[in-house]
């Protein structure tokens, strides 16, 4: 059939779809469907994603293992490439998981991860010149230390203090930056800023946080910002669980029915809650014994 052309509204009673037919046998199978209650949705599941546009960073959230007909989800499998938008959400079951990129070292299942800590000659940047409400590109001084081509994209500017202070933007992207050649560079925002900068402002980036992810210190260096589900090869990209039943390195004795914190201890894993500084992880469904793995039901991100 050819393609036709509507001016204005399409209309049905009973809701629409798009078909798949098998060029060998004829069999038709249903792909996205919107049925007449306006639920959109497939077989296996749903995909809803938006595709990063000027001023407007992307976002991705994947309903059921099979929700995606873009590339195969499953939270039990690991790959070189990007598959999805980093950050982007799966539900499935009981549990939330986040696409992530593991960092240059690989982690085993069942431990907590954090993002990569921020570089403090990216810190405390001042402004180099007024920035007004309503502008997306902000040049910077930096302290020292080169960046790559885009290494904050996806990642944040925030406003530390000064004029301006509290606004945070989502970062587009940055060029290379030689310091020594110009410690000056310009980061671009998907957003406007609301608020004006002076040359007084003082400014500090951070990486997306969901690439680069390290085994979480016992020293912390950064935010937990979720848990490996199967051994993860270094540089590779995969689900982490944040939320649900997760299989956790105990640290300590643990009770069911109490919180677990992160460990204070032994990196990468959780720990019974004896005092209020460290995460708190999630609750103790199953305990098991010191270097064994509990089940708990995480509750982050």
């Amino acid at each position: 059939m050819a393609n036709s052309t509507f001016n204005g509204p399409v209309r049905s009673e009973n809701g629409f779809k798009t078909i798949d037919v098998a060029t060998s046998t004829g069999a038709i199978t249903d792909g996205l469907v919107i049925n007449s209650d306006g639920n959109i949705f497939t077989d296996a599941g749903e995909h809803i994603k938006y595709t990063q546009a000027t001023g407007y960073g992307p976002a991705d959230l994947i309903v059921g293992k099979g929700g995606s007909q873009s590339n195969t989800v499953d939270p039990y499998a690991e790959s070189s490439t990007e598959l999805f938008q980093l950050g982007s959400t799966l539900i499935y079951g009981n549990n939330v998981y986040r696409y992530m990129q593991n960092g240059g070292t690989a982690v085993t299942a069942g431990k907590l991860v954090q993002h990569a800590a921020a570089v403090a000659h990216h810190t405390n940047m001042t402004a180099t010149a007024a920035v007004a409400a309503g502008e997306t590109a902000i040049s910077v001084e930096t302290n020292g230390t080169d960046m790559t081509l885009n290494q904050y994209a996806g990642g944040y500017l925030w406003v530390n203090d000064v004029n301006g202070e509290g606004q945070m933007l989502r970062v587009k992207s940055n060029p290379a930056h030689d310091h020594s050649a110009d410690p000056s560079i310009v980061i671009t925002c998907y957003d406007d800023l609301a608020t004006a900068l002076t040359t007084s402002s003082q400014l500090s980036l951070i990486a997306n946080p969901n690439t680069g992810l390290i085994v979480a210190p016992a020293a912390e260096t950064g935010a937990i910002m979720g848990a490996t589900v199967i051994d993860m090869t270094a540089s590779y990209y995969g689900w982490f669980t944040v939320k649900g039943p997760a299989s956790l390195l105990t640290v300590g004795t643990l009770v069911v029915g109490n919180v677990a914190v992160r460990s204070g201890g032994t990196a990468g894993g959780v720990a019974p809650a004896t005092d209020n500084v460290l995460t708190e992880i999630g609750d103790v469904m199953a305990v098991s014994a010191n270097t064994e793995y509990s089940l708990i039901n995480m509750n982050i991100g």
